[in-house]
């Protein structure tokens, strides 16, 4: 310290327009600035430590996070799953008891749902319903489209299991099994007000028999006052009732069956969806051909 002292004076003296303390002063802010850069520099050294320390510490974090979620996914996707397949099987329960008396293998309903479910995603496809069909419509439509004829399990046999023509009192019964079913899934929609499954179920019983120049039943509408997807179950549900062997006739072929459908285009059914029919024909041909 002596020796820094004499350095300083000697200094002062070899430059006399500076004194002895302004130099000391200047020594002095030199140390000063030195120090707090030393300082800063500790600092941020010690700042940039911590912060990969923290952010290794988040991606860890982050990553078990990650995990945890998918987990929760992964479970709630499977209730989600569990609820879906009991949905289905207690549907398909319902429908097997009001079909068994006129279908022994009940394989309509899964053509029906099936068929319901591709045409719906090939229309998803055309300009004209890509705003309106989404994925959600073609989960409910495949869900909700065996509920078509549920509620043929209030007509009698005598009626449902005649192999010739209905007599036109008879088939003024046979008509009542639309409004047998839509009632029967609005007692369930007003406990459940949410459900967009029961909602498409009721429009799809509602409508399946109505046609498009408005000569359908029960309520005489036509074009698109008819809801889409009465729509378009009833095409599918025409096609298989044609390729399906029944007490009353022959089954028809899948060309027979076209040609059925395209003349009825315009006037029993949608003619845009009845043409996106035909153009996929093939492919729907080798689905119904799949299910049996």
């Amino acid at each position: 310290m002596n020796s820094d002292l004499n350095d300083v004076f000697e200094w002062g003296q070899m430059n006399e327009d500076i004194s002895s303390n302004e130099y000391l002063k200047l020594q002095l802010d030199k140390f000063a600035i030195s120090t707090d850069m030393q300082i800063q520099n500790k600092l941020t050294s010690d700042l940039m430590l911590r912060y990969a320390e923290m952010s290794n510490m988040l991606e860890k974090n982050n990553k078990l996070l990650t995990k945890y979620n998918e987990q929760l996914e992964d479970m709630v996707d499977e209730k989600v799953k569990d609820i879906s397949d009991l949905q289905m099987a207690t549907i398909y329960s319902l429908v097997k008891l009001s079909e068994s008396r006129d279908d022994d293998t009940g394989a309509h309903i899964i053509r029906t749902s099936t068929l319901c479910k591709v045409l719906a995603e090939l229309l998803k496809g055309k300009q004209m319903y890509k705003q309106i069909i989404d994925d959600d419509f073609v989960e409910n439509i495949f869900k909700a489209s065996p509920l078509h004829d549920i509620g043929k399990v209030g007509i009698p046999d005598r009626i449902l299991l005649k192999p010739g023509k209905l007599t036109y009192d008879e088939f003024e019964i046979m008509k009542t099994h639309v409004t047998i079913g839509y009632n029967t899934l609005k007692e369930v929609r007003d406990k459940f007000p949410n459900s967009l499954f029961l909602e498409m179920g009721m429009d799809i019983v509602k409508y399946h028999h109505e046609k498009w120049d408005g000569s359908g039943y029960p309520n005489g509408v036509s074009g698109r006052d008819i809801s889409l997807p009465g729509r378009i179950i009833a095409i599918i549900d025409v096609y298989d009732a044609l390729r399906s062997k029944r007490v009353y006739k022959e089954a028809y072929t899948h060309e027979e069956s076209c040609s059925i459908l395209k003349k009825g285009s315009g006037k029993h059914f949608d003619p845009f969806i009845v043409d996106v029919f035909l153009e996929y024909n093939e492919t729907i041909k080798d689905i119904h051909y799949k299910l049996g």
